[in-house]
């Protein structure tokens, strides 16, 4: 009784613990306009309870045709690589589309989806690695357990987030498309990329049984996972610096002092709005300030036919900043 419940504590440990620092780092990288934390929350929920059931439902329904041997290796593939991924990103790019079409003041481009959508995945990772985890140590123990955390919550951590962050992408870059139909492609594009990425290491996974390769393939999409998320942050910090650049360059003196306009916009000094939590207020502004910064692009880039509300939500913006009406 004592070995179960201490197999049943390290197994929520280990799902929640490592899972909450991995959200919480990929939701303060936004620099410059991060989400609402009540979204962030709603996101990771999704991922964690509605996605889940969802694809558990799913799976069991659509894969019971295409399993015709169940226990072989064809049937843990099919199952795996093909039903397993379309299930499980549909479930949780529904939140993420949802996000995207329905919240769209808080979805500004490819670091918001990306950020979303690794929530998200996030909520599914810990609550299906804590599956995972209980099972490991019914079958087998404290070994089993010990070796399917560190590959689990170690090693492919951040798989999920990946997966859900690639359509995330997708829909940023919808976001800013000049027309409905590249709208739509990008989107398509990020959802079949998250289908792909996560057949492609469930393939190894099951592989890995009968093939060292398998498990180098899946090693490789984690490795190529990871150095793909750090290049898009990087690339979308630099060009939302870039936005700030152009867009706040006219404000200085009435929105912000030409310091703050500094602070924001010369390299990767320490951003003003992390020094302006003290001063609540002047934290407000400068979020205000930032919004309008990235609306102004956006109309700019997509015009009114576009995005007819984008003038009076920048004026409403300024005239809070300025305390007008």
């Amino acid at each position: 009784m004592l070995a179960t419940l201490i197999g049943f504590l390290i197994s929520l440990a280990a799902a929640v613990i490592p899972t909450f620092f991995y959200a919480l780092a990929f939701y303060l990288a936004d620099r410059y306009e991060r989400e609402p934390v009540w979204m962030g929350i709603v996101a990771f929920l999704w991922g964690a309870i509605p996605a889940v059931v969802t694809s558990l439902f799913g799976e069991t329904v659509i894969g019971i045709p295409f399993v015709g041997d169940p226990g072989s290796l064809t049937a843990a593939i099919v199952e795996s690589a093909l039903v397993a991924p379309l299930v499980e990103e549909l479930a949780k790019g529904l939140a993420l589309y949802a996000i995207y079409k329905f919240m769209r003041n808080e979805f500004d481009g490819v670091l918001d989806g990306l950020t979303y959508g690794a929530l998200i995945g996030f909520g599914f990772a810990m609550t299906e690695n804590f599956l995972y985890f209980i099972g490991a140590f019914s079958e087998g123990g404290f070994v089993d357990l010990t070796v399917l955390i560190f590959l689990r919550a170690v090693i492919f951590g951040l798989n999920h987030a990946l997966y859900t962050g690639l359509f995330g992408i997708g829909l940023g870059l919808a976001r800013h498309a000049n027309n409905p139909t590249a709208a739509r492609r990008w989107a398509i594009a990020g959802f079949v990329a998250a289908v792909g990425a996560h057949a492609l290491h469930n393939l190894g996974a099951s592989l890995s049984s009968v093939n060292g390769f398998g498990i180098v393939l899946s090693l490789v999409l984690a490795a190529g996972g990871i150095a793909l998320v750090g290049i898009v942050f990087l690339l979308t910090w630099r060009q939302e610096r870039l936005w700030l650049r152009n867009e706040l360059s006219e404000e200085v003196g009435v929105l912000l002092s030409q310091a703050e306009y500094n602070s924001l916009v010369d390299g990767w000094r320490r951003s003003p709005l992390l020094d302006a939590r003290k001063d609540r207020s002047q934290s407000q502004r400068l979020h205000q300030t930032v919004e309008i910064a990235f609306r102004k692009h956006r109309l700019r880039r997509l015009g009114p036919a576009r995005e007819p509300k984008l003038a009076g939500q920048i004026e409403e913006l300024r005239g809070k900043i300025l305390g007008i009406g």
